[in-house]
């Protein structure tokens, strides 16, 4: 699998290193060109794949990163700690007290009737329903985007169950969509592997690109 570092978004969209010899598809949008390819590539784990998208981006690209979740807002505090540049950072999460120490500019609270600022106690059903709740919102947040990057951590609540509605509204909006999540550690057990499989699949259905990062072989 292909790994790609997030110190420059707008490098990482136009990387030579992109695999060129896989099935084609292509489209063009208003404000990029692209050529997409899926691979899928088996895993011992089975079933973890990750599908590419070499793209072109105008110099006047809107960029949006939305970390979503513990794991995705954990990664935008890093890429805000880098000084990563040109590109708008959001923290989504149903957890109130976590958004307090998120470095984004734009945290959004999602779900707050329904888990009152507790966020889901690793369950993605309420993960899910606290997006839809929350739908408009995020829709606003990614309103004017050309592309953006959703991350999450695999496995949990708010990221399994958030991060493919989001991924659903920014394609609905138009928007070039990247995913970029990892897949939980072999030693959190089963329950949250099937967890995370389970969010990948419906989060593919939603995105350009999705980036798949097993934990296991970066800790």
């Amino acid at each position: 699998m292909a790994s790609f570092g997030l110190t420059n978004v707008k490098e990482f969209v136009s990387s030579p290193s992109i695999p060129t010899t896989l099935r084609c598809n292509k489209k063009l949008f208003t404000s990029f060109s692209r050529t997409c390819f899926t691979r899928k590539t088996p895993r011992r784990n089975g079933g973890v794949y990750a599908v590419f998208c070499s793209s072109i981006a105008m110099e006047t690209a809107r960029i949006k990163v939305v970390g979503v979740g513990g794991g995705g807002n954990n990664a935008v505090n890093r890429m805000v700690g880098s000084g990563l540049q040109g590109v708008d950072f959001y923290a989504i999460n149903t957890d109130a007290q976590a958004l307090l120490h998120s470095a984004a500019e734009n945290p959004i609270q999602i779900g707050e009737l329904l888990t009152r600022g507790l966020g889901t106690g690793g369950n993605p059903s309420l993960g899910e329903k606290a997006a839809e709740e929350s739908r408009d919102a995020i829709a606003e947040a990614l309103e004017g985007s050309d592309l953006v990057f959703i991350t999450a951590g695999m496995g949990g609540g708010t990221g399994s169950g958030a991060a493919p509605v989001v991924a659903q509204i920014s394609k609905e909006a138009g928007c070039l969509t990247v995913g970029v999540v990892t897949y939980p550690f072999s030693f959190e057990g089963r329950k949250r592997s099937v967890q995370a499989l389970e969010a990948i699949e419906k989060l593919q259905n939603n995105v350009d690109t999705l980036i798949i990062i097993p934990n296991d072989e970066i800790g």
